[in-house]
Formats: structure tokens, C-alpha cells, sequence
């Protein structure tokens, strides 16, 4: 069990859940409550809990499935890069593992169609099967070419909020339209919270992503993979991270300055994202070792932990 929960990365799927309990109620509910009082009357959330964890539990099998196919295909390279952490072949066998994504894939899947039917657009169980095959192709293919793996798995971290953000504006919008419509109201400012941090997770994914690319370039390398680093060379993905770097940071001053100015807000946004993100940046400009390019990476977890954690802090502290 210890090596399985190891496989599927479960402190991960752990972090998907709170990120999109947090998106519903930390979000949506907190602002259908503060935000939208010139209505009249109390907004609630549309989307039955039964229902809502479906697409949770949906994104977790899906996602936990992507895990062990990566890990099955990447067990040479990983031989290499972190042996240490290699389970599939030493601990699980390759044939259990291949039996446990199938089942997962077909459980998450099937747990999207529910969702789907339920909100009357049983079609977007497409998405779910999208999100399964490209999480195969990334491990069978993607992972191994330049930009295209990378640019992959971040649009996929940016779907964990932004999927519950699907889910729950059609059914709002469903019963809440007409009354919107007289106020001259709509939904889009949560669309547009929602964009917001699938943005940042996509910056800081991307990010990462090549930042692991680096830090994995040895054995990358042995099994013919065709990484940034290794297509252009370290000195431009250096070039290319630390761009998105500052990026990431510009956009983030934007967004305070354009619709926040809150000087609580302030506060946070400087002490627990752009401080960290200023050192991570440092960090990562001098990094030469695997290891120190691996303490990056961490950071850029914890930054996103931060960046995640401001929607609990804005609306149940500051609103």
C-alpha cells in the first residue's frame, strides 16, 4: 500500500482535492455571498455536493491514472534521474500497474459522465476522456519532445480549477439567469477568478515542468529525449525560465494594482507569492547541481500552495 499511494502521488491528488474544494467554497460560495448582494436575494451554489464530488473524484482517478502510465514508461529514465523513487519493476508489478490505469481512467470517466448528465450537457464527459488521453499520449510521446510536453502538463494543472468552474456556472447560470439579467449581473466575475488562477497555475506548471527538465537532463539524455535543455541547451532554458519568471511576477503586480489594491491583500500577495518568487528566481539563476535545481521546484510548489490559500484568506478574513 505504501508503494502504491507512492505510485499515484497521492500527496498530490491530496493538494487536487483541497484546490477544488477550496475553487467551490472558498470562491464560488464565498462570493455568490458578498459579491452579488445587489440581487436581493441569497445565491447558492446549484450543484448538489453528491454531484460536485463526482467531478472532484473524477479529476483524482483520471489524474492518479496519468501517474502510474508516466511512471511505467519512464521507469528507465527515472533508473537514472532518481532511483531511489523508482516503484513499478521493484515494487509493483508492471502488469498490476497497467491494470490499475486502465480501471482508474474508466472509474474517472465514468464519474465525469455523471456530472455531465446531471447538468444536462452529458457531452462534457469528453473532457474527462481528453484529459485521460492526453495524459497517454504525454507519456507515450509528448514527454519526450521539446515545449510540447511541458506546455501539456501545465494545461492540465490549469484544468483542476478551471473544471470545477464549468461545472458549477452552468447550473448557477441555469437558475439564476433571469434574475441577473433584470439587475444587468452575470457570473462572469467568477469566470474571470477562475481564469485568474488557472492562469498562475499554468505559469508556475510551465515553469516547473522545465525546471524538472534540467534537473532530470542526465537521464533524459541517456534515453534519447528531446527536452528543452537538451534541444537548445541549458544557458536558453535558463533564458526561457527566468522570462516566465518575471512573467509570472509582472502579471501578478497587474492584477493587484488593475482590480485588488487592498492592503491586506498587498501584504500577502508580497510576503507569500512575489518575495518567494523573487528568491526562487535568484535560486534558480545560480543553480548548478540536480539538487539545487530540485529546491526550486519545491519552492514553486509551496509559491502555488500560497497563491491557492489567498482565496480562504481574501474572502473569509477580508470580505
Amino acid at each position: 500500500m505504501k508503494h502504491f499511494l507512492q505510485l499515484i502521488r497521492y500527496k498530490n491528488l491530496v493538494m487536487i482535492i483541497i484546490t477544488q474544494f477550496i475553487i467551490r467554497y472558498g470562491l464560488f460560495e464565498a462570493m455568490l455571498a458578498n459579491n452579488y448582494t445587489l440581487v436581493g436575494i441569497n445565491l447558492e451554489l446549484q450543484l448538489p455536493f453528491l454531484v460536485f464530488l463526482c467531478v472532484v473524484f473524477a479529476t483524482v482517478f483520471i489524474c492518479a491514472s496519468g501517474y502510474i502510465i508516466n511512471d511505467y514508461f519512464d521507469v528507465n529514465t527515472d533508473m537514472i534521474n532518481k532511483p531511489d523513487k523508482v516503484v513499478i519493476g521493484k515494487h509493483i508489478n508492471r502488469r498490476f500497474a497497467i491494470l490499475m490505469h486502465w480501471l482508474f481512467n474508466i472509474i474517472g470517466i465514468i464519474l465525469g459522465g455523471i456530472a455531465s448528465v446531471y447538468i444536462g450537457f452529458w457531452n462534457f464527459t469528453i473532457i474527462f476522456i481528453l484529459i485521460a488521453c492526453m495524459l497517454w499520449l504525454y507519456s507515450t510521446s509528448f514527454s519526450k519532445q521539446a515545449f510540447v510536453g511541458n506546455i501539456i502538463v501545465a494545461l492540465l494543472v490549469a484544468m483542476v480549477p478551471l473544471i470545477i468552474a464549468i461545472y458549477e456556472l452552468i447550473p448557477l447560470n441555469n437558475m439564476y439567469y433571469h434574475i441577473m439579467r433584470k439587475v444587468f449581473l452575470s457570473f462572469e466575475l467568477l469566470l474571470f477568478w477562475s481564469l485568474g488562477y488557472a492562469l498562475f497555475a499554468f505559469l508556475l506548471s510551465l515553469i516547473r515542468e522545465i525546471v524538472k527538465d534540467i534537473e532530470d537532463l542526465q537521464g533524459d539524455v541517456a534515453y534519447g529525449r528531446n527536452t528543452i535543455p537538451i534541444a537548445l541547451g541549458i544557458p536558453v532554458a535558463k533564458f526561457i525560465v527566468t522570462s516566465l519568471f518575471v512573467i509570472t511576477g509582472f502579471a501578478l503586480v497587474f492584477v493587484y494594482a488593475a482590480y485588488l489594491q487592498e492592503a491586506a491583500t498587498g501584504i500577502y500577495m508580497f510576503a507569500g507569492i512575489l518575495a518567494p518568487l523573487t528568491v526562487a528566481t535568484v535560486l534558480f539563476i545560480r543553480a548548478q547541481t540536480s539538487k539545487q535545481y530540485s529546491v526550486v521546484s519545491l519552492m514553486l510548489k509551496i509559491i502555488m500552495l500560497f497563491g491557492l490559500l489567498y482565496i480562504p484568506f481574501k474572502h473569509f478574513l477580508f470580505i
